[in-house]
């Protein structure tokens, strides 16, 4: 058995591994339900974004002290830690090591497997460059949808929290309300806030740490009349309506541009996946005709250019397509 079948066997262990792991969170997530949202609670909460540090530090260290000695040494990376809240807020049943061991393991395995059945390691490299960006893509993708479930429960939290507001309710309590009443993902990026402020979080800090999580321009408006209207007072339920009638009206607008724009969009899907999709199929049927593409000069020129006016194509039809609100 020569060393590269040994590396492929390897890498599909750590594949399987993964996948086991990933099967093991999801049955423990669904059988300690409870335990499982107090963990996202303190996850929500040991974020702390750039506010109220110090006072969350004893939660951080009660997050990092229940994952266990590799997932605390993970979380303590920025970029990792972030990667594991992402991951909680897409409900996906993995911890941030357990999908850098997947994702690692399924581009190591697309690469040998490359190696062994391509005519090209350029190919291969490139097969596991694919594999390894492909679950990013799809977690951005998911972190993209989340955020537009947010925005579009916006309204209707602002609208509940200015009737609890007439009703006499104090701010915290409709912010409780919120967490309480409504579904996710608004449900548990509320209640991370309230609990923030139940630690010692000034409101601003707080709001400010709600922003870090869920970037949105309305989001923050929110947060802006909120914090106003704590200093100098005022009418703040009728200012809750105002921005939900304003949001609500962005989202309807925003609807109707993708509808009269879904036929530019989806020509340019297929304008630049086509030429792809038919390059990868010649590339298995026919390899001796396209390799003259890259083993002859004039065939070089031809792939620089193709690839220049696919970038261009692309730039030019998003610009057509993009319409900013």
């Amino acid at each position: 058995m020569d060393v590269l079948t040994l590396l492929l066997l390897a890498a599909v262990f750590l594949f399987t591994v993964s996948l086991v792991g990933m099967i093991f969170l999801a049955w423990t997530e669904s059988r300690f339900a409870e335990k499982h949202a107090i963990k996202k609670r303190l996850y929500y909460i040991s974020a702390g974004g750039k506010h109220g540090q110090e006072k969350l530090k004893k939660y951080r260290e009660r997050v990092l002290r229940d994952v266990g000695a590799f997932e605390s040494l993970a979380l303590k990376m920025p970029r990792v830690s972030t990667l594991d809240r992402l991951l909680i807020k897409t409900k996906l049943p993995l911890n941030a090591s357990t999908f850098i061991i997947g994702t690692l393991a399924l581009a190591a395995i697309g690469t040998l497997l490359g190696l062994k059945l391509l005519p090209q390691t350029s190919a291969a490299f490139g097969l596991g460059l694919l594999l390894l960006a492909l679950p990013f893509v799809a977690l951005k993708v998911a972190e993209k949808n989340y955020y537009n479930r947010f925005q579009e429960q916006l309204p209707e939290a602002l609208d509940l929290l200015a009737r609890a507001l007439r009703s006499g309710h104090a701010l915290t309590s409709g912010l409780e309300m919120i967490a309480t009443e409504m579904d996710d993902p608004i449900k548990s990026e509320m209640g991370a806030a309230v609990d923030e402020i139940n630690l010692g979080l000034t409101f601003q800090e707080a709001f400010e740490n709600l922003c870090a999580r869920v970037p949105s321009t309305d989001l923050r408006f929110f947060t802006i009349s909120i914090l106003i209207q704590r200093e100098t007072g005022g009418n703040i339920a009728e200012i809750l309506d105002n921005i939900s009638r304003l949001i609500r009206e962005r989202i309807q607008f925003d609807r109707a541009v993708k509808a009269l724009t879904a036929e530019g969009r989806y020509s340019a899907g297929v304008l630049i996946s086509l030429p792809i999709f038919l390059f990868v199929y010649i590339y298995f049927v026919n390899y001796s005709y396209l390799s003259l593409l890259w083993s002859e000069d004039l065939g070089k020129m031809m792939m620089l250019g193709a690839v220049v006016s696919q970038l261009i194509g692309a730039y030019l039809i998003k610009r057509i397509v993009t319409i900013d609100i």
